[in-house]
């Protein structure tokens, strides 16, 4: 699991390690650490920006490595696995086209801190986190009424919410609805949920079915439980 406020911080962290290595490539020849450095990094920032940013994972990778399913490649096509492999080419720009990618790395892994605040995330989504947010309220006020109601309106939220988030790291099931447990598995497994997180969205899972089924119903504390766990991942977890 990452949220908004640690997320921010790799990314600074990533950001300003990349430029202190980058700085490598003012020189004419490549310095022994580089490689270290530089796989070290990426092997950090790679997983950073498929969990973020899925939309930009491919052309971030792409400067480090080709597709080898891509029979055409840009032109100047020199990648920083080029450098790192010691590809010999006549071209002088090899080295400098290398640092090129490194910065264009640099320069997206930034960008994608901007998409990070509340203010920042795109209309639609925007509008679908606030009625979310806002069917958890009914939810809450449901709980003087009808507690297993509130928590089959409440489980249907975070249903939702699950759903469109394994569809945001495009993760693909089997069934076209399948249960709730199998959006959390499939999200802990691509490691967007981590231990405590998949735990506590398992434990939500469960009290959102006992909401639905015949039987004894949930407590009212589990059913606020539901409620504002469900808050806490709709706000911190995407």
């Amino acid at each position: 699991m990452i949220t908004e406020e640690s997320a921010r911080k790799q990314l600074e962290a990533l950001h300003q390690e990349g430029v202190a290595f980058a700085k490598v490539f003012d020189e004419e020849e490549q310095t022994g650490d580089f490689e270290e450095r530089y796989q070290s990094w990426y092997s950090r920032a790679l997983p950073m920006m498929k969990r973020l940013a899925p939309d930009r994972y491919a052309e971030f990778q792409r400067f480090y490595s080709r597709d080898p399913k891509v029979s055409v490649h840009w032109s100047r096509d020199h990648i920083i696995q080029d450098v790192i492999w010691g590809v010999e080419n006549e071209s002088k720009d090899l080295w400098q086209e290398a640092g090129r990618c490194l910065r264009s790395q640099l320069a997206i892994l930034k960008s994608i801190s901007d998409r990070l605040s509340w203010g920042d995330m795109d209309s639609a989504d925007q509008a679908e986190r606030g009625l979310q947010l806002a069917f958890l309220e009914t939810a809450r006020e449901l709980m003087n009424v009808d507690e297993r109601a509130a928590g089959a309106l409440a489980g249907t939220v975070l249903e939702t919410y699950l759903k469109n988030l394994c569809g945001k790291h495009r993760l693909k099931f089997r069934k076209q609805v399948p249960p709730l447990r199998e959006y959390i598995e499939a999200l802990h497994t691509a490691k967007v949920l981590d231990i405590p997180i998949h735990a506590q969205a398992t434990w939500l899972a469960e009290i959102s079915a006992r909401s639905r089924a015949e039987g004894e119903s949930p407590t009212k504390l589990q059913i606020r439980d539901l409620i504002d766990g469900s808050r806490w991942l709709i706000t911190n977890v995407f």
